[in-house]
């Protein structure tokens, strides 16, 4: 992406187009399949004329973070938006701490390794490892993903209280993926409870149909949740009497991880109900 002199900028154009400019990426970013769109449907959306619209467009492709199609000019998301998106995980503290862990956790452990956060309501897979070798069960990384169904998700919500779970995860029924999703805030709680005792989360095919999946929460030096980690497998392989076995390793993978963002607690996963969940 290529850089100008700022005072040229604004002396150009006002805050407002920065923040239409921002409109027109999040328009074009919830287009279905990321079709493109023609100038007179964006300046629509956005509200604006097409004179104006068509300025921004402009400057966004000037810049390559929007594309104009060579024939029949409609624009898309450009390139430039993912290469800062790529980029973003491994400027992240928690990033750097997980990564080498992550890589020799994969191999070692035979299944793929997943780093996620939780943004806006969701769970979002920032990074994963898979072996070199064998199935490899690898969510994409960037995509949303419902909370209450991944062991990841449940990793970052452990510590909530029933309000907060009813404001972040909305009213019931929950979206099921599965025959086998909690699909109401009882039985998720049920769930969370479990899991403080156990020492890990477990994603039981719950958001994909013979997929497993177990987790625990990353804590900073405050002991607040920042992230999450998680291992992921073919329920064929990753067995009952497997469970046990990737359960230690995964509690320690996200202690380790933990220790190296100062937190000192014995575990990241605290035994009991957390304040207010009662």
């Amino acid at each position: 992406m290529r850089s100008r002199e700022s005072g040229s900028r604004t002396a150009r154009y006002p805050i407002r187009a920065v923040e239409r400019a921002i409109a027109i990426i999040g328009i074009l970013a919830d287009t279905p399949g990321l079709s493109p769109l023609g100038v007179t449907e964006i300046a629509g959306r956005l509200g604006v004329s097409k004179s104006t619209a068509h300025r921004l467009l402009t400057t966004l492709v000037d810049y390559e973070v929007v594309e104009k199609e060579q024939t029949g000019g409609r624009y898309r998301l450009g390139w430039a938006l993912y290469r800062i998106a790529h980029r973003l995980p491994h400027t992240t503290g928690v990033h750097a701490a997980a990564q080498p862990l992550m890589e020799a956790a994969s191999h070692e452990i035979g299944e793929t390794v997943n780093l996620a956060i939780l943004n806006r309501g969701q769970m979002v897979i920032i990074d994963s490892w898979s072996p070199s070798s064998g199935i490899r069960v690898s969510p994409p990384k960037g995509v949303p993903h419902p909370l209450h169904c991944a062991a990841s998700g449940k990793a970052l919500i452990v510590d909530l209280s029933v309000h907060e779970l009813r404001r972040l995860l909305g009213p019931d029924p929950l979206r099921a993926l599965t025959p086998r999703t909690l699909v109401t805030l009882a039985a998720l709680r049920r769930d969370l409870a479990l899991s403080r005792e156990r020492g890990y989360t477990l994603d039981d095919e719950e958001a994909t149909d013979g997929v497993r999946c177990l987790g625990a929460p990353i804590r900073d030096f405050g002991g607040g949740i920042v992230a999450a980690l998680s291992v992921t497998g073919p329920a064929r392989r990753l067995t009952d009497a497997r469970l046990g076995d990737v359960a230690v390793r995964v509690r320690k993978l996200s202690l380790e991880v933990s220790r190296k963002l100062g937190y000192t607690g014995a575990s990241t996963l605290q035994y009991g109900l957390p304040p207010g969940a009662s």
